[in-house]
């Protein structure tokens, strides 16, 4: 195996450990989020046929197991210093994809329109799930948002599909068109960003062949990726 191959990847127990953690962990929070949250949000988001299906134990079971073993080859990978560029990629996709069908579908049937930012103080008294959710959803968003290189260019774009979300919830009569979700949709973008930001400054990103390699410090003119 080449030096280029074992460059940053790190050995023994800890990527395997991290993925077990990670594992069990996950598992507990797509339990928690599928099955007492899911059982208000899923007929909205997916229908009662749907529904029907997906609450199935085996299929509840086997789709809670597949999302909590994809972050855990997420955690292995990153403590093992080296991420597939088509995994990641994909997992990233598949993310967008699921998060918006949530905030989209999660209220079918409401419309109406909030602009006063005041009721977030409400919502954290009386509904603090639905505050935390929209915080939530959109910390991998500010993460991923990073490889923009240029914050400008970052939050313009998250404003902007927060936006049109709430908008489209509105039009398509999908649920409140809601400043205080704009508020936490950008909290939780942030809180990513910045957690990314502070994690490159002491980490170095390559990419070699179908791999980013995670290294030391990064230095300018490193590669990022």
């Amino acid at each position: 195996m080449s030096r280029s191959h074992n460059r940053g990847s790190a050995s023994g127990w800890k990527p395997w450990a991290a993925g077990i953690a990670t594992f069990v962990i996950a598992w507990w929070f797509f339990w928690f989020l599928l099955v007492p949250i899911g059982d208000r949000y899923l007929p909205l988001m997916l229908g009662y046929r749907l529904t029907m299906i997906v609450s199935n134990p085996f299929v509840m079971l086997a789709i809670i197991s597949v999302c909590a073993l994809t972050c855990a080859l997420v955690a292995f990978q990153c403590v093992n210093r080296r991420v597939n560029v088509a995994f990641i990629t994909a997992v990233s996709w598949l993310y967008v994809i699921a998060a918006v069908a949530a905030i989209m579908l999660k209220s079918r049937g409401v419309q109406a329109v909030n602009f006063n930012p005041g009721g977030i103080v409400d919502q954290l008294q009386y509904s603090p799930a639905v505050v935390l959710f929209n915080i939530l959803v959109f910390v991998p968003m500010g993460l991923m948002a990073y490889s923009l290189h240029n914050a400008g260019v970052a939050y313009g774009t998250a404003i902007g599909a927060i936006v049109t979300m709430e908008v489209g919830q509105y039009a398509f009569h999908l649920g409140v068109c809601d400043i205080d979700d704009v508020i936490a949709n950008l909290v939780g973008f942030t809180m990513g960003y910045l957690a990314m930001s502070l994690w490159r400054r002491s980490r170095s990103v390559e990419r070699e062949g179908a791999w980013y390699v995670i290294g030391g410090a990064s230095k300018k003119g490193d590669g990022k990726a």
